[in-house]
């Protein structure tokens, strides 16, 4: 049986913790006896903590405690130190619900009464995993001052997604689909994250970090490389964070623009709001694919998806069919619907033996199917560090080639102003110079 864990949740009544982190332990601590202490540690009242605890299984929040903590407070740590003496045999789980800037000083003080506890523990770091990429570097190195590799979970929630879990299950559980995977019949591959929303109150944060750290660096990187990797010789954490490392190694980015919606918050500011990328990935497989890559707020729809585009029939099919049949492509989507489609040409009952064929669709809702909601994110990669399974979460040197693909794109000053509810004209100008067109 393994060892009960006590989960430290840093920043636990903030957005994440409340809306996220809480509501999915409740519902995994019925299935699981190992999950046994959860510290709620907030510089907020515990009047606020209770309003979380009211809103939680009563079984579970039986668990939990509150714990009032100020991360920049060294005294509060030597508290924490005291708590943690008192859990002899149990492992330890620390999350950093917290906001980025506060990572650094939380490691470093945590690390410091760590040292003379003998207890098995893991650290959580949530996303933006440092603002470049000397601030990435700097930040894997104090984490590995204290904690070694297996002991540290990158998170990413876009990777506890089913549909972006299926990616790789369809790939290499299917060789039909696996067999076309490459240069010679993919046309191209489309990565895209719309939000209808815009920054509204988290202006504060979001105008030191912009679309490019907050959504292409981690989610949109991470999406390409589960479309884009070779299969992994073992099918373990290791060998698949190998393969995402190696796509990342040979990712090329050619061309990129970055907007910013009208009417943001911050007059003056130069902080995007949206990023568009082309790129290419230098390998056997991908050479001269081209891979697009959208994000961005106020964009008048929220879709989040991958769509893989086949390439057109030869032309000299054009007389025959007396039409050009659409491309087909196999789509990915994880918003609003979680949902795989296929889309392909027929021949319409014309009763004609020679007719222009039409485009038909079939989906697979994935929700529809089952008959009840797939686990949050959430839920899936908390059941995963339970388990110590590292699978979906990100590696140092993968975190490190992610920040050196795009800082580029960070130093540079122009921004596009665009409309709310529409896309930057230099994004149309990016695909459509290839003769394609955005799918949404």
């Amino acid at each position: 049986m393994s060892k009960p864990k006590a989960l430290f949740i840093f920043g636990g009544t903030g957005d994440l913790a409340r809306k996220k982190l809480f509501p999915a332990l409740s519902k995994i601590k019925k299935n699981r006896e190992d999950l046994s202490i959860v510290y709620s540690l907030a510089r907020s009242a515990s009047q606020e903590w209770e309003s979380v605890a009211c809103s939680l299984d009563p079984d579970f929040a039986s668990l939990c405690n509150f714990m009032s903590f100020d991360a920049l407070k060294w005294e509060d740590y030597l508290g924490l130190s005291q708590v943690l003496e008192k859990l002899s045999g149990y492992e330890f789980i620390f999350y950093l619900s917290l906001s980025p800037f506060l990572f650094e000083q939380t490691i470093l003080n945590l690390g410091r009464i760590l040292r003379n506890l003998p207890n098995p523990r893991k650290i959580v770091v949530e996303k933006p995993f440092g603002f470049d990429l000397y601030s990435a570097q700097k930040l894997n190195n104090i984490l590995h001052r204290y904690f070694i590799e297996e002991e540290i979970y990158r998170i990413d929630h876009f990777l506890g997604k089913d549909t972006v879990q299926n990616i790789f299950s369809l790939r290499f559980s299917n060789t039909i689909f696996e067999g076309v995977w490459n240069r010679n019949l993919i046309d191209h591959v489309q990565i895209v994250a719309m939000e209808e929303v815009g920054v509204e109150g988290r202006i504060g944060f979001y105008d030191k970090v912009g679309a490019v750290r907050d959504m292409l660096q981690n989610h949109l990187l991470q999406m390409l490389a589960f479309t884009a990797m070779e299969p992994p010789c073992l099918m373990s954490p290791q060998y698949i964070r190998d393969e995402k490392v190696k796509v990342l190694r040979s990712l090329n980015i050619v061309d990129f623009v970055k907007g910013q919606y009208e009417g943001y918050p911050k007059e003056g500011s130069n902080t995007e709001t949206f990023v568009a990328v082309k790129a290419y990935i230098d390998n056997l497989r991908w050479q001269g694919t081209p891979f697009y890559l959208m994000t961005g707020k106020k964009l008048g729809k929220k879709l989040t998806q991958i769509t893989v585009v086949f390439k057109e029939i030869p032309k000299s099919f054009i007389s025959l069919l007396d039409c050009m049949p659409k491309q087909n492509r196999i789509t990915f989507q994880m918003a609003p619907k979680n949902s795989l489609s296929i889309s392909f040409e027929l021949r319409p009952p014309t009763g004609r033996f020679i007719v222009c064929p039409v485009e038909t669709v079939m989906e697979y809702n994935i929700e529809e199917t089952l008959g009840q909601p797939l686990p949050e994110a959430y839920e899936t990669l908390l059941e995963d560090i339970l388990d110590s399974d590292q699978s979906l979460f990100i590696r140092a040197d993968e975190i490190e080639v992610m920040w050196e693909k795009v800082e580029p794109l960070l130093e540079s000053k122009n921004v596009e102003t665009y409309k709310e509810g529409s896309i930057p004209e230099g994004a149309l100008k990016l695909i459509e110079r290839d003769g394609r067109r955005w799918i949404l």
